[in-house]
């Protein structure tokens, strides 16, 4: 990016069936979670996709701070990539009302990442 002052911006993507997914993207430092779903509907399969985590993480969980209940019990799943920083998962999406709900990615050493995910 060139010519953006620091500090956090929302990003959204609308698919064509109504639903959305959003992140926060920060500039100049900091934990990035993206998701690769944008139209998140009970039953539904979401990846995840994290950078700026501790490169000395060597586990990582997914959680939802806002709504347990918006992760299905027993999809969650996340790996780190040793020394990078890098983390990858996915969870379907449980059987929740439409709304926006927060998503978490923590890694072992306590550093984490958020972003939101809208349900449709």
């Amino acid at each position: 990016m060139e010519n953006v002052l620091p500090g956090q911006f929302l990003l959204q993507v609308t698919g064509n069936q109504g639903g959305l997914a959003q992140t926060i993207l920060e500039v100049n430092g900091g934990s990035q979670l993206s998701l690769s779903h944008a139209d998140a509907r009970p039953g539904a399969g979401v990846s995840i996709h994290a950078t700026g985590m501790l490169p000395t993480d060597s586990t990582c969980q997914i959680s939802s701070p806002s709504s347990p209940s918006v992760i299905l019990p027993g999809t969650a799943a996340c790996v780190i990539q040793l020394g990078s920083g890098v983390a990858y998962g996915g969870f379907n999406v449980g059987n929740v009302l439409p709304g926006q709900y927060v998503i978490q990615i923590t890694g072992n050493q306590g550093d984490s990442a958020q972003t939101i995910i809208a349900v449709g």
